[in-house]
């Protein structure tokens, strides 16, 4: 899995991967970067490490199956809030419109999927869903301050 990287500014960055497999290391390491930089509070670098494993998960697991190789943009900027842009060109989903998982039902009575929507609900404080020129975009956001 190869992938670019671009430091637009001190406070944006960047980073290409390819679909399939999430090319973790690199997005790890691009959050990783932001924190030391920009000395996130580890509850914002948590939450965000994790919505974005769960987001590219599903993205590569089920947008890109059969298809040639993709890129997947991603892009993190540091403002008031922690913002992160996830852009593909994979078929049209809205995570947004899945419906919440009860998460007090017994497990056996659930249906299978939704929590990685879920968590992304829950560990971040804003979630955005578009599709502008056949792309699909993805915004997350986090509090920096509590």
């Amino acid at each position: 899995m190869r992938g670019s990287e671009n430091l637009s500014s001190s406070r944006s960055l960047e980073i290409v991967i390819k679909s399939g497999p999430p090319d973790r290391p690199k997005v790890a390491a691009a959050i990783q970067q932001l924190a030391r930089k920009h000395q996130l509070p580890d509850r914002v670098v948590q939450a965000a490490d994790l919505a974005l494993e769960e987001y590219l998960s599903n993205l590569t697991t089920y947008s890109f199956v059969g298809r040639p190789e993709h890129e997947i943009k991603i892009r993190f900027t540091i403002g008031s809030d922690l913002l992160i842009e996830v852009e593909d060109d994979g078929p049209p989903f809205n995570p947004l419109t899945v419906s919440p998982v009860d998460t007090g039902a017994p497990l056996d009575t659930r249906p299978i999927g939704g929590l990685g929507v879920h968590l992304m609900r829950d560990f971040m404080d804003g979630l955005e869903y578009s599709t502008v020129a056949g792309r699909n975009i993805l915004r997350m956001r986090k509090r920096l301050k509590p």
